[in-house]
């Protein structure tokens, strides 16, 4: 039997081998040829961009922490895992850039470009993203808790499982966003655009929602338990189903053709009509009314 251990082994040996020899990039650093032509200034850097748009940009894990990046053009650049935590990237262009697991805390991106991005589990806590355009992204696990977004713009991105607890986002645009199993407790969405959003399961407790478009959003699953602030949001054609609406304040909301199907109500739910959850009203939006 010791010829056959001997021929595993050796195939191990191999197996391990290709696995190290195809993810050296992740361990290798970034260039610092880059980093030297960066602290040139973003005009030398942008002029460089420029006179040489085929040169990839290979600056996974560059440490740019506190640098001042301000219009810098870094689309379709590989920044897996840089750092670039309180740095000024004020109107910086990262469209299609690669950062996947990047720490971007703290940092001022305000009315800067990030569509079509990966920025899945990256770090965004406590940033500044106004105006930030983020379309069609992808910021899967990715941290945005205590962000401030207000009127950025997440339309069509994949934002699922996300964590934005706490999050000022109000009049950004979510419209065809994926927020599955978000977690929004507490976040600012005042007058917020999530028409046509999936908020399947989504944890939208204490969530101020005032004047936010819900229209056609689907919030199935979702938790809105003790959300006070849902006045004269527009819930048209939105879907409910199996959500939870207990002691949730709907006073004012535009119901129509929304479907409750399933839906937790409680004598502490605020109807649309302004009066109190009630048996009766739950059976005839086949809700469920609990106590």
């Amino acid at each position: 039997m010791q010829p056959v251990f001997k021929s595993a082994g050796k195939i191990m040996a191999v197996l391990f081998c290709c696995h190290v020899f195809f993810n050296v990039p992740d361990l290798c650093a970034y260039d610092p040829a880059l980093i030297a032509k960066i602290k040139q200034g973003t005009d030398s850097w942008n002029r460089f961009r420029k006179d040489n748009p085929s040169y990839v940009i290979d600056l996974r894990m560059a440490d740019l922490r506190n640098a001042n990046l301000k219009g810098i053009n870094l689309s379709k650049a590989r920044l897996k895992k840089a750092d670039f935590s309180d740095a000024n990237l004020v109107e910086a262009d990262l469209s299609g850039a690669e950062l996947e697991d990047a720490n971007l805390q703290g940092v001022n991106l305000s009315r800067g470009r990030v569509s079509d991005a990966d920025l899945s589990e990256a770090d965004l806590s406590e940033g500044f993203f106004i105006e930030t355009d983020f379309s069609n992204s992808l910021l899967k696990r990715a941290s945005l808790k205590k962000a401030f977004l207000g009127k950025a713009s997440m339309k069509g991105a994949n934002l699922s499982w996300s964590d934005l607890e706490n999050a000022n986002m109000n009049l950004a645009e979510f419209s065809s966003a994926k927020l599955v199993g978000v977690n929004l407790k507490g976040a600012d969405l005042y007058a917020a655009v999530l028409s046509g959003a999936d908020l399947r399961d989504a944890k939208l407790m204490e969530a101020d929602l005032r004047n936010a478009d819900l229209g056609k959003a689907d919030l199935r699953g979702a938790d809105l338990g003790m959300s006070e602030d849902i006045v004269a949001a527009s819930l048209n054609n939105a879907n409910l189903g199996s959500a939870n609406l207990a002691g949730t304040d709907l006073e004012g909301a535009e119901v129509i053709n929304t479907i409750f199907t399933g839906a937790g109500i409680s004598a502490k739910t605020i109807l649309p009509n302004g009066s109190k959850g009630n048996a009766e009203w739950a059976k005839e939006k086949e809700a469920r009314f609990v106590k």
